[in-house]
């Protein structure tokens, strides 16, 4: 029997990471399967984090064992005979978690990737497609103010993709090293203080925010968001407020906010995986990303500016614990899993 022996990262339970086996057949591979080898991943810090921690689950039911990572780039090394689209050698973009090596369908998702010399940072493409996502979510257009609230990855990368759309951005944070880090491109970094709430509205000729981008999970921020959007404007909630919170001491639905101010409040809108052409769906996920692939390969988004830190793959645990002390500036990691 040929097979390869992959090492997949496996959470049975807060805190509890173990690197699992699993073998892989090659002789039983079908005909529209491939075997790929990954090359990197990336954390995303947030969804992470909070399984690693034990935070509330996003969906219902016991979230434990679980599978931990989805922004994989591997190498394929084994394809089925029917297999057309990609050939051994090609370099993929996929969903995968953390691990060595895994076997795919060709009606699974996957971008074949042209541009091997970003291998490194296309890897990150879809912390920024979260950001995209949220704008189009809010049907933003040039001419908008858009407010950021939160200043970890997803807040650094929609920030990115805002200024990028066009649109007057600011991004609302008491972390000096994001406001370093988005110097000359186009985004106004705030503190979350009256003072400076002021200075957004003289910014933007007393309109305010249209949408509000909310990454963050604290009721500080929540609250923070109804304040300072405008009537009638949108709340786009790419975290999950209360999430790991105690109860508020406030009404988050205060009727002050949400019914006088006529506010829309939404959770990312649909998006589609499958292989849909674009006269049916243009915003489709594979579209999207590789819109955002070639804005990297372009250099119009700094992706290295992202990766905070870059590990090889057996020091995963200890940088999840890292992430969990909260107590230096940390983004992204790249994982590197090449012997």
């Amino acid at each position: 029997m040929h097979s390869i022996k992959a090492k997949i990262y496996i959470l049975r339970e807060p805190y509890k990471l173990f690197l699992e086996e699993e073998i892989i057949n090659i002789d039983e591979l079908f005909d529209q399967e491939f075997i790929a080898e990954t090359i990197y991943t990336a954390i995303s810090p947030g969804t992470e984090t909070g399984a690693y921690i034990g935070l509330s689950s996003l969906r219902p039911g016991n979230p434990y064992p679980r599978i931990m990572g989805y922004c994989n780039i591997a190498k394929i090394i084994y394809i089925g005979t029917k297999v057309k689209d990609v050939k051994i050698g090609d370099h993929i973009l996929t969903f995968q978690s953390h691990r060595s090596a895994f076997k795919c369908h060709v009606n699974d998702f996957y971008i074949k990737i042209l541009d091997e010399s970003n291998l490194k940072f296309i890897t990150t493409s879809y912390l920024y497609h979260l950001g995209y996502h949220s704008l189009l979510t809010a049907y933003v257009r040039q001419g908008y103010n858009v407010g950021i609230i939160g200043a970890g990855t997803l807040g650094y990368t929609s920030s990115i993709m805002s200024s990028l759309a066009g649109v007057k951005t600011f991004l609302f944070t008491n972390q000096k090293e994001v406001s370093s880090l988005l110097l000359n491109k186009d985004v106004f970094c705030l503190q979350k203080s009256e003072h400076e709430i002021g200075i957004m509205t003289d910014l933007t000729h007393q309109i305010g925010l249209d949408v509000i981008v909310n990454t963050s999970n604290t009721w500080d921020d929540w609250i923070l968001a109804l304040k300072i959007v405008r009537k009638g404007g949108m709340i786009v909630n790419l975290g999950f407020p209360g999430r790991g919170q105690e109860l508020p001491g406030f009404n988050p639905l205060d009727p002050q906010y949400v019914y006088v101010k006529n506010l829309t409040i939404k959770a990312l809108c649909f998006i589609n995986e499958g292989d849909v052409p674009a006269y049916e769906i243009r915003f489709n996920m594979k579209n999207n990303l590789m819109f955002i692939i070639d804005l990297i390969s372009k250099g119009k988004i700094n992706a290295p500016e992202l990766i905070t830190h870059e590990i090889y793959y057996t020091q995963l645990q200890n940088q999840y614990k890292n992430y969990a002390k909260r107590n230096n500036f940390m983004l992204s990691t790249l994982i590197n899993w090449k012997d």
